[in-house]
């Protein structure tokens, strides 16, 4: 099959997923999922196949400090395979309720701190960058005293001049840090700039001679989150942070599940498809959000077509297989997400998909009757449901097998 796009770098291959289900919650008009919500949610996305999560930010309450200790327990206890991740300010007083976790468990628990270094952010806050740099250097030697796993997020780093990010870098590697995560925090880059900030930041640490992973946080303020991922990913990230349905603050964050299907995509074999959507159906669920029908993926209009051309095409090429099925009239393959194209009737429906209807729902086809519902489909100004057919049908007097 042949493509104009370039050949995925084998760096795809490897590229780690972060969950920042965080993010989730603070969306202004969702609803939070409850505990045991958030563990049945936790228990999807270790079938889907993320390699962390951020769970909470254990220091803004006791209420937060309970939560993430029982969903960190339940990773533990369910062998899930997930690393968890807690949020934290520059602060030792914030660190310390997660070094606390972090002690009470067999697991690896992951303290994340952040500082907001765009110049815009900095004189609204009245920042001053060194003092942010000193209280860096001084969490740094508190987690590592304590032999802590930890990693920084550069919050609006995409808006933070080249001469400040490199002092921030120097910072974070004499910090000790093992993650520098880049936030695209208000969905500025192109895939151009987001390219170019992860290679401006690999190159820096490849100069210090140090292993550290480079991560990406984007959000979907200019619609472009999922291509900045990509983006980051092939000039040498290591792991994609979003939210699945993209899900999150304004317009939301880089949607999980489109990142890993593209990742899929270009040879990375450490997801299970068939889970994506059932996890993006219970997270809509649970927060009282909507799967539009033209949402990637997921959504009911994604592998079905009313259209004539397009479904002779595909029951065509159904009989070649299945991936002549998959991707005749698709870019993404149903059958690997447990789905598979649908056939349905409609005003710019043909005769190939009334025929294919009747034959699902067991109904003796005559021409007449063919040509009847056609004509029948043809004058209505949406599609026929099944039942619909079947009320039609009815109408006509006619048995079904």
């Amino acid at each position: 099959m042949f493509s104009w796009n370039q050949d995925p770098p084998a760096h795809l291959k490897k590229v780690k997923i972060t969950d920042d289900i965080r993010e989730v919650t603070q969306a202004a008009f969702v609803r939070k999922p409850s505990l045991e919500e958030r563990k049945e949610l936790l228990n999807l996305a270790a079938k889907v196949g993320v390699h962390n999560m951020f769970i909470g930010f254990p220091a803004i309450s006791q209420q937060e400090f309970e939560e993430c200790r029982e969903l960190i327990r339940h990773i533990e206890e369910n062998k899930l395979g997930i690393k968890p991740i807690c949020l934290a300010r520059t602060l030792i007083k914030d660190l310390e309720s997660i070094v606390a976790l972090a002690q009470a468990s067999t697991i690896t628990v992951q303290a994340d701190f952040f500082l907001g270094t765009s110049p815009i952010r900095r004189r609204v806050e009245d920042w001053d960058l060194d003092k942010m740099l000193d209280r860096l250097a001084e969490v740094g030697k508190y987690l590592s005293d304590l032999d802590m796993h930890y990693s920084l997020a550069i919050e609006d780093a995409t808006r933070t001049p080249a001469d400040d990010l490199d002092r921030i870098i120097k910072s974070a590697i004499d910090a000790g840090v093992k993650l520098i995560c880049l936030c695209d925090t208000v969905g500025e880059s192109l895939p151009s700039g987001a390219a170019r900030i992860t290679q401006f930041t690999l190159e820096r640490i490849a100069k210090a001679g140090v292993n550290i992973e480079v991560e990406w946080h984007g959000h979907n303020d200019k619609g472009l989150s999922v291509a900045c991922a990509m983006a980051s990913a092939m000039a040498g990230a290591d792991s994609i942070a979003g939210t699945f349905l993209g899900i999150g603050e304004r317009s939301g964050n880089s949607p999980l599940e489109q990142v890993i299907v593209l990742l899929y995509q270009a040879g990375n074999n450490n997801f299970n498809l068939e889970y994506i959507k059932p996890y993006c159906e219970k997270l809509a669920e649970y927060t009282e959000s909507t799967i539009t029908p033209i949402t990637p993926l997921v959504g009911k209009q994604v592998f079905a077509t009313a259209a004539g051309t397009h479904s002779a095409a595909i029951l065509k090429a159904r009989k070649l297989g299945i991936d002549f099925e998959d991707y005749v009239f698709s870019g993404v393959p149903a059958s690997k997400l447990g789905l598979s194209q649908d056939i349905i009737i409609g005003p710019t429906s043909g005769m190939t998909n009334v025929r294919y209807a009747l034959e699902q729902i067991g109904i003796p086809l005559s021409e007449e009757l063919a040509s009847n519902l056609l004509a029948y489909a043809k004058s209505k100004d949406r599609w026929l449901s099944r039942d619909d057919i079947r009320t039609y049908i009815n109408s006509q007097k006619i048995e079904a097998v």
